[in-house]
């Protein structure tokens, strides 16, 4: 797979802090969303700096969980952090801030909001996302302009177009592709695997 014109797979959006980036909407006037934290903190966020989000744990072969969590995207169209947040974003990750710039990877970047690992979520082109932990290989496909972010508990595959996309897709559901990863494939507890991006970039 790494070869060919689908390349090497990605691992999905890192946040290194789910408490401060992953809100549910309550309700939604024009472009301001009524969001509630995990810690039942309730704010007003910028709509349009708000993606649903794609857990490996919520993803079945050709379908996925309806997308009740959403992520703060704090990066702009061209995939770098945004240089400044707009008021109501900047007050709403306030109160992790020490802990945002404390994350490993944010040693490696000038803005602490930053989100890692970002290129799986651009949606310019057809995706396939997979969990990283299953009992077997789940795949779906996703459309381009499907704004959907996979977590770190998908690895993604950018495809040059939806035929390409619903070709890999139903070639990781199939069950020659997954008798051939069950033998190479990391084990997990409970029959589990780990379907990592260097497992599936050996893919025939």
């Amino acid at each position: 797979l790494a070869e060919g014109p689908i390349g090497r797979p990605l691992l999905g959006v890192k946040c290194g802090c789910n408490e401060a980036f992953i809100v549910r909407c309550t309700a939604a006037r024009r472009d301001v969303a009524e969001v509630i934290g995990s810690d039942a903190r309730r704010g007003e966020l910028d709509a349009s700096l708000l993606r649903p989000v794609l857990r490996g744990e919520g993803l079945r072969a050709w379908r996925r969980a309806a997308a009740d969590e959403l992520l703060v995207w704090t990066h702009g169209s061209d995939g770098a952090p945004l240089a400044q947040l707009p008021p109501s974003i900047a007050s709403w990750l306030a109160p992790w801030r020490h802990e945002l710039s404390r994350r490993s990877d944010a040693r490696r970047s000038s803005r602490w909001w930053s989100l890692f690992r970002t290129d799986s979520a651009r949606f310019d082109r057809p995706r396939v996302a997979w969990a990283d932990v299953a009992r077997q290989p789940r795949a779906v496909d996703i459309d381009a302009g499907d704004p959907v972010v996979p977590l770190n508990s998908c690895y993604v595959a950018r495809c040059r177009d939806e035929t390409d996309a619903l070709a890999f897709a139903a070639w990781l559901n199939a069950p020659v592709a997954r008798a051939w990863l069950a033998a190479l494939a990391e084990p997990a507890r409970g029959g589990y695997h780990r379907y990592l991006g260097w497992t599936l970039a050996l893919l025939p």
